[in-house]
Order: structure tokens, then sequence, then C-alpha cells
């Protein structure tokens, strides 16, 4: 039996794939369970030749803080058959979700200490005195700050961890102490800092539980799996393909308004518009539309855009086909109704965005990005990456 080397655990599918694109982009076989009642039935299938990364969304995001940590600690437990080498708890950026609750569960489900640094420099998310700034803002001052479904932990998370009755020693990635041998949290505000951070944890690596999010599963990867390597291409002969933005966050909109300038031969489908299901028209682009200004419930808007993928996919001629979903929701409602258990990944396109097939099927291909993620220009870029643009596809069919 293959060993497995990384286990992850993530709160939603997108920041899965989001930690796990580093490890595949470096050549090791990864993959990402799509929900955790897929879990134990993949590990016995794949028991022979077990994957050398292993994520699994335990989709705990929005939960209360008690079933998000009972998913999480049934998560760990199932993963302890595989004994990884490294546990990483894969958190978001920005702190949203039951972050406390779920590092204690799976802290105490594989009995080690917690270091936790969310930064991603990357995306201008970096940790200093123990809170998160979003390029250069304190995240209670953000938009992020204000989520209504999954509102984040607010102020340096040694505090927030003590008000649970957990102490955290305040540790910086540019200290030349060693790391403290007690459950901490590290400042980083770069990508060097991360560097120094894992390897600060390398002496005992089995006595940590690595917290955080693309930036630490980055540097990990690196250290693990060396250098990144070319990921197999997409193919663009016959490539039929699908944008879904369900994400409604700034810099979303952004992208996607940029997209539509750059492409005006777009089919845009609404999904929340009463016609949109029942329509036969082939989209490019599925958006969530709806009345303006009025505030549409989350799970409404991802079982609307799920629904309408499906309708698209199940539209195409045969051949390769590429679906693009922003926004953790959306991309799990397009799985689920396409009753879809895994996810190869291959790598990592660009910061944020990880690429993948459908159950290792390389006609079935997958990018996915959380909504905040991605420089204004992403799509513009990804769609001339793939060829000619979508306006003459629908000219040659």
């Amino acid at each position: 039996m293959n060993a497995c080397r990384v286990a992850i655990v993530a709160d939603d599918l997108t920041g899965a794939l989001d930690a796990a694109a580093p490890f595949a982009g470096r050549g090791a076989d990864t993959r990402v369970v799509v929900a955790l009642e897929h879990l134990e039935t993949l590990l016995d299938t794949w028991q022979d030749s077990l994957p050398a990364v292993i994520a699994v969304n335990t989709q705990s995001r929005h939960l209360d803080a008690s079933h998000a940590a009972e998913r999480v600690a049934l998560a760990t437990a199932l993963l302890s058959r595989v004994l990884p080498d490294l546990w990483f708890k894969k958190i978001d950026s920005t702190l949203r979700g039951q972050v406390v609750a779920e590092c204690l569960a799976m802290r105490e489900a594989c009995g080690k200490r917690l270091l936790l640094s969310p930064a991603v420099p990357s995306q201008g998310r970096i940790l200093r005195d123990a809170e998160v700034f979003v390029e250069g803002v304190p995240l209670a001052s953000t938009a992020y700050g204000e989520d209504a479904r999954s509102a984040p932990s607010l102020g340096p998370l040694d505090a927030v961890f003590a008000r649970h009755g957990v102490s955290l020693t305040r540790y910086s990635a540019r200290s030349d102490e060693g790391l403290p041998a007690t459950d901490c949290v590290a400042d980083a505000q770069s990508d060097d800092d991360l560097e120094r951070l894992q390897e600060a944890s390398r002496a005992a690596a089995a006595d940590w539980l690595l917290v955080g999010a693309a930036g630490l599963a980055m540097a990990i990867a690196r250290r693990l799996f060396g250098h990144s390597q070319p990921g197999r291409r997409i193919p663009r002969e016959g490539l039929s393909r699908l944008y879904a933005v369900g994400s409604r966050s700034p810099r979303a909109a952004e992208q996607v308004k940029r997209l539509r300038r750059a492409q005006p031969g777009l089919t845009i489908v609404e999904a929340l518009e009463p016609w949109a299901l029942a329509s036969t028209v082939r989209p490019d682009l599925v958006i969530p539309g709806g009345p303006p200004h009025q505030a549409h419930d989350a799970e409404v808007v991802a079982q609307a855009m799920a629904k309408r993928v499906e309708a698209a996919v199940g539209q195409w001629p045969p051949g390769p086909w590429l679906l693009f979903l922003a926004g953790g929701d959306i991309a799990m409602a397009v799985l689920s109704r396409l009753a879809v258990t895994f996810i190869q990944v291959d790598a990592e396109w660009s910061p944020g965005v990880a690429t993948g097939v459908l159950e290792g099927d390389r006609q079935r291909w997958i990018m996915t990005k959380a909504g905040g993620f991605g420089h204004p220009d992403l799509l513009v870029e990804l769609e001339a990456s793939l060829g000619s643009p979508l306006a003459r596809e629908h000219e040659r069919q």
C-alpha cells in the first residue's frame, strides 16, 4: 500500500481544492473528496494504492459549532486509518466558518499541537500581531468581516481562542528562536515567512497540526515535493465550457464584468430568472441575477445555478468539457447534482484557482476558485488561454 503523506481537512470545497492544488502541481497524486459522506467508501476503494495527498470537504462552513466539530472529528478519525505523515487543517484566510470549534476538534482527534498561520501573502492576506489583515486593512474593517452567512472570527487569534479556554502563544516566522512547545499562532507577512515557518516545524513535524490556508499549504508542498511541474493541458479542440460565478464578492463581480466586456458575444443566463431553467439556450456564463438590490438565500442561489449548469452540461455534444465554478457553495451544489464523489487535482492554474478532472475522467475538467480570489482580469486571461473566443465556438455549432 502506498503511503499517504498529507491529510487535509477543509470546511468547504473550494478551500479543499485550494489547499490541495500546490501538492498536485508538484507531481503528487492528489485527490479531493467532494463530501465527507463519500470518504469511507473511497478510502476502501483506494486502500491498495493510496494517493500521496487526500483532502476532504466536511461541508461545515455554515454549520453551528457543535455540528461542525463533529464532522471534522469524524473526518480526522477516518483519515487516521491511512496514517498520514502530516495533518493540515485548512481554514478560510478571512476566518469565516467555525474556525475555533473545528481546530479544537481536529486537535483532540489527532492529538497534536496547533500551529496557526492563515496568511496568503499572494492574495494580500497577512497575519500581523496575531490578526488577519487584507490589503493592509484589519479584517474587521473589510467586507469579508461582514459576511452574513458565515461571520468570521474577528480580532487577534490568540484572543479569539482564549475566549474558548485555549491559550495560543504568539510567534513570529521571522524569529530566530524555535517554535514554542505549546499551541501557537504565527505571524507571517510574506511567502518567505511561511517558508521559514514550515521549516521551523520540520524538526518536530509529527507533533504539529498545521492550520492555515493556501499560503501555508504552498510552503509545505514545496518542502515535501519540490518545484512545480507543468500540469496536463486542458484540451482545446472541441472543448465545451461554461463559467458559473455565484459569488457576489466585489472581486468576482469585477472579473465577470471584464469577461463580458472582452467577450461581448457571451450567452448569459441569470439563474434566478423564472424562465432560466426552461430555456434551451446554451449558456456560456451563468450568474445569479434576480431583482437588483434584493437579498437571496445563499442555498437557493446555489441550487438554482446548479440546476442550470446541469442542464447545460446535458446539452453538450460528446467530447471534452470544462466547468469554471466560482464560489464554494456553487461548486458543491453543481458537483452534487452531477453525482461526483472526488476530484483528481491536476495543478493550480493561477493563485487560488485549482484545476482537476472529475473522478479521474480526462474528458471532464473543472476549475474552481473562492469568490474573492484572483486578479480582475483572471477570467479574461483564462478564456484567452483556452483558444478561440466563445462567440466563435457558437458559430461552429
